[in-house]
């Protein structure tokens, strides 16, 4: 691949690349509402078919997946996992219209798309296709075969894409490791790099009036609560009964698959926190967090982070919340609840876990509904493909700060279960406020992305073919 040819072509043509990508950050894309998801899916189509490719949207029994191939005649193949659905736009405090893709000045950041989907993840997704579009108009075919795996579904749980894979197994299986495009450059511009994903439970507590006492069908005046017992009461002792003060698990059992960080690992953790790479403070303050949950500093705190589950709270509500006043007792309460899973919990006995715990405690009335399941997912620091990766920010003049897993989740364990093989999520670019009102990237990112990803696949043929020590110059 001529680099330097490919990364001045993405200077020259940034700012038609850059409204491409807003283009496509104006299309809605909900998964929970539906809006615009086949449009966008046909839109993706269209994008992999102008570049060359073959695609096809395929149908699932929830939203659709777009399959799509660059076969380029080369050696090695990468398989490319994106997602086009997003969360919805309903939280309070945006500045901007979150389907406008304006450009605003951030303090910190500069010029800044503001934008659903800015950072997770139709912004990577949409830059991803200039560089190929770049590659493809330099040297007239990719250094790589790839393959386009792209969901609708991975903010309801990805919960179609494991039949997915099992449909177009044969065809996913000519690629040899999977890339996830993604700006990784967190708010000091240090890129992160991680080697597996922790698991996600999510599930709904519901208790409801009944034999136990509290009203049955419908709430009642709250007076009467100096003799009927209130379900938002019992749900909040139940609740209590699974961590302590200080917010440990201590459900029966729970724990005992819990796996440390890997000895290697570990050692890069350490002295990364001696580098300064790690930085708590970093966190604290960009969080907007007074202070941590455990204490001490370094690695006392980090290695946390990395080898403890959770069990969150994410929402609790029951009666009237309205404003004003309303006294009133309800008749049913609910709580929406994760747990994070680290290697090597296993999903269905956290569940059984969790619902023999409560039974245990006297609370076998409150209803357990489990939404979505992730498996918890590792990969080696060694792999080819993580291993360019890295290469590629040190090009880019940056050491990443390499964790041992993500604190959160993504489908990575169905390239693990199903296909096994390896994978990498990376890139240049900074965003944040995912989920959040005013979820942003930065217009300078969506350059140092595209840059990123032609240097990865340069790095990635220099791994896969055993060149990895050759040495070559990168225009700036």
């Amino acid at each position: 691949m001529n680099l330097n040819e490919v990364l001045l072509h993405l200077e020259k043509n940034f700012d038609e690349d850059l409204e491409r990508v807003r283009e496509f950050l104006r299309m809605p894309s909900i998964s929970y509402t539906g809006e615009g998801i086949q449009e966008t899916a046909s839109k993706l189509k269209e994008v992999i078919e102008e570049l060359g490719g073959t695609a096809e949207v395929v149908p699932t029994k929830g939203h659709p997946i777009v399959f799509g191939e660059f076969d380029e005649g080369q050696e090695h193949t990468l398989l490319v996992y994106g997602m086009y659905d997003v969360m919805p736009t309903d939280e309070e405090g945006w500045t901007v219209d979150p389907w406008g893709a304006e450009i605003k000045e951030l303090p910190k950041f500069g010029p800044c798309i503001i934008n659903r989907g800015a950072v997770n993840t139709k912004g990577p997704l949409g830059a991803f296709f200039n560089t190929i579009r770049a590659i493809k108009e330099v040297d007239g075919k990719l250094p790589v075969n790839l393959i386009f795996a792209v969901e609708g579904e991975e903010e309801m749980g990805s919960r179609n894409f494991p039949a997915f894979l099992e449909q177009y197994k044969e065809k996913l299986a000519k690629a040899e490791a999977v890339l996830f495009p993604f700006f990784e450059q967190d708010e000091v511009g240090t890129p992160g790099l991680v080697l597996g994903t922790k698991g996600l439970l999510y599930f709904e507590l519901v208790c409801q009036g009944g034999d136990w006492g509290g009203p049955t069908s419908r709430g009642i005046h709250g007076s009467f609560n100096a003799w009927v017992k209130n379900p938002a009461w019992r749900l909040v002792q139940a609740l209590s009964t699974m961590v302590d003060v200080d917010e440990n698990i201590i459900i029966e059992g729970l724990l005992n698959d819990v796996s440390e960080i890997p000895a290697k690992e570990r050692d890069i953790l350490e002295q990364q926190i001696k580098e300064g790479i790690y930085d708590e403070k970093v966190f604290l303050e960009n969080y907007d967090v007074k202070r941590l949950k455990y204490d001490g500093t370094g690695m006392d705190v980090w290695e946390k982070l990395y080898s403890r589950p959770q069990l969150n709270i994410d929402g609790i509500y029951s009666g009237y919340t309205g404003p004003g006043t309303k006294t009133l007792l309800p008749h049913i309460a609910t709580a929406k609840v994760d747990v994070r899973m680290v290697p090597h919990m296993e999903p269905d006995e956290v569940v059984r876990l969790i619902r023999e715990h409560l039974d245990k405690h006297g609370f076998a009335d409150i209803e357990m509904n489990v939404a979505n399941k992730y498996y918890w997912s590792k990969v080696s620091v060694d792999e080819h493909v993580v291993q360019a990766m890295i290469d590629t920010y040190r090009t880019m003049g940056k050491e990443p700060q390499i964790q041992p897993l993500n604190p959160g989740s993504a489908p990575y364990y169905v390239f693990e279960r199903y296909l096994q093989i390896p994978y990498v999520t990376g890139g240049m670019g900074h965003g944040a406020r995912q989920h959040s009102s005013d979820e942003y990237c930065t217009v300078q990112g969506v350059l140092d992305f595209e840059k990123s990803m032609a240097i990865f696949f340069d790095h990635y043929c220099q791994r896969v073919s055993g060149k990895q020590d050759r040495q070559e110059t990168i225009s700036k």
